[in-house]
């Protein structure tokens, strides 16, 4: 069995931004962002989406390996 500790003070979106031009005030529904991103996902070749398949897979596993070693 596992258990998750979560720490909200974690949670709590900071001041920094990802995007330096995003502007503080913008909100964006949960269907602008998913039309966003399947309008970039629809620009990558099949080769680029197999690459970041198999990177999201091993950042995955690496999260998987990262917690339960905290846990034990």
């Amino acid at each position: 069995m596992m258990n998750v500790v979560c720490n909200i003070d974690t949670l709590e979106p900071g001041t920094v931004t990802q995007n330096e031009t995003a502007v503080a005030d913008v909100k964006l529904s949960d269907a602008e962002i998913m039309r966003r991103v399947r309008d970039i996902r629809s620009s990558w070749s099949v080769s680029e989406r197999c690459a970041r398949r198999e990177e999201a897979e091993r950042r995955f596993e690496n999260l998987l390996e990262t917690i339960f070693a905290e846990a034990a």
